[in-house]
Parts: structure tokens; C-alpha cells; sequence
């Protein structure tokens, strides 16, 4: 049999990196696009031996695709989880260039990600976009990231439509709060923005969620498996929401 093959982009920390372990764990190989290969070898090393490799890119160098990709002839699951999120209200005075940089890294990049791999994707293959409760959502100071992630699902139904004649599916995720080094930096802001702390923002969070916690990444990671699988193959165009009950839309 066949072994299957995965590009999981931002694979070295938070949602990438628990689907990396989780899908080498699944006997998939898997290849780890990043930033810093030590800090990735280090974040994925209780990964099976000889299951990832590591493909350095920074995904908004929107020029080096081609060359990043060039020795990867097959690939069976498209996971794009790499995306930055900034605040930047209406009057700041950076508002401009966090649109910019957010659209670059969290919509251009998936885009660019998908024209370039479409074409080695077999037939039955996958295709998955880390997108948001935000993508669903609005919350002050987060227009760019919320519109990003708006933007994706846009993708990811028009992808499903396309790839859809050779069996590929094309699905985004769309977690509420993990417990991920971003979500945890996302808390330090919001501490500083009302006068705060970071574990007061964090119980804030959680008492808007109906379970009462932060969804966990290996939990996403689970989620990403299932959409991958077989008994998955007629899901597809969908935005699977994995909140704690936060939010349903």
C-alpha cells in the first residue's frame, strides 16, 4: 500500500504541530513546512522515526513556493495551518500594516499554497484550512484577522467545488480558544488593553465557553484525522466548528 503523504504548514508549534505528531503517529509521512528547522526537530520529536521532514519556508514569501516544493512530486493531504494573529483597532496607527501582513500570511499564503500542490494531489486526496471561530464571528480589534479568516472559507467552499470531479475534499476547521502559544499571546494582549491580567482574560474566555475550557490542540488534531480519513469522503465545502459549544454558526 501506498504510504500517504502530508504537508502541514506552521507544523512547529499549536495546531500544526499536533496534527504533525498526530498524523506520523497514524503511520502518515509527513512533511513539516517551517521557519527554523532546529526549533521544528525539537517541537516534533517524539514523531516516529523517519516519519516528517522538514520543508523551510516562510509562508507570506509568496515567490519561494516553486523552489520550497520542487522535489515533492505527490501529496495526499493538503493541511494549511500556519496564520499570525494581530490586533490593530480602526485608530491605531498600524492598522494598515496588520491588514496587510494578515492577508498576506493567513489568505494569500493558503491561496498560493493550494495553486501550487492542486496538481499532485491523487485522486481521493485531502485538502484541510486551519480557519476560526472568527471566521464565523466579529470582535473588536480583529478586523483583519476575522476578515482572514472569513476570506479562507470563501477558499475552501470554491476549492471543494473545483477538486471535487477528482474525489478530493476540501474542508476548513474552525476552532474556537485553544491552548496554543498564540491564544495564550492573544490573552497577554487583551490583559494589557483592560488593564488586566492574563489569567483573568483566560477565566473571561473561559466562562464564555459552555464546557468551561480551552479546546485542547491534540483535539483539533483528531478532527483534522477524521476529515482526512475514509469515512470522511463525502464531507466536503464544510467549516467544522470545534468550540466547546462557544459558537455554532
Amino acid at each position: 500500500m501506498e504510504k500517504r503523504v502530508a504537508v502541514v504548514t506552521g507544523a512547529s508549534s499549536g495546531i500544526g504541530r499536533a496534527i504533525a505528531l498526530r498524523l506520523a503517529s497514524e503511520g502518515w509521512f509527513v512533511h513539516a513546512v517551517v521557519r527554523d528547522v532546529q526549533k521544528a526537530k525539537a517541537a516534533l520529536s517524539e514523531c516516529p522515526a523517519g516519519s516528517v521532514d522538514f520543508i523551510v519556508l516562510d509562508v507570506g514569501d509568496l515567490d519561494a513556493y516553486d523552489t520550497a516544493f520542487s522535489k515533492l512530486q505527490r501529496v495526499h493531504a493538503v493541511i494549511a495551518s500556519a496564520g499570525i494573529c494581530k490586533q490593530a483597532a480602526l485608530s491605531d496607527d498600524f492598522a494598515d500594516d496588520v491588514w496587510r501582513e494578515t492577508m498576506r500570511i493567513n489568505v494569500d499564503a493558503v491561496w498560493r499554497l493550494f495553486r501550487t500542490l492542486h496538481a499532485r494531489i491523487p485522486e481521493g486526496g485531502r485538502g484541510i484550512v486551519i480557519s476560526s471561530g472568527l471566521g464565523k464571528l466579529g470582535r473588536p480589534a480583529y478586523g483583519a484577522y476575522a476578515a482572514s479568516k472569513h476570506a479562507v472559507l470563501g477558499l475552501v467552499k470554491c476549492f471543494a467545488r473545483e477538486l471535487a470531479p477528482r474525489g478530493i475534499t476540501v474542508n476548513a476547521i474552525c476552532p474556537g480558544w485553544v491552548d496554543t502559544p498564540m491564544a495564550r499571546g492573544d490573552l497577554v494582549k487583551n490583559a494589557r488593553t483592560f488593564g488586566t491580567t492574563p489569567d483573568f482574560e483566560y477565566q473571561k474566555a473561559c466562562a464564555g465557553i459552555p464546557i468551561g475550557r480551552f479546546v485542547q490542540p491534540e483535539e483539533v488534531a483528531a478532527l483534522c484525522a477524521f476529515l482526512l480519513s475514509e469515512q470522511a469522503a463525502a464531507i466536503t465545502g464544510e467549516a467544522c466548528n470545534i468550540s466547546g459549544g462557544e459558537f455554532f454558526a
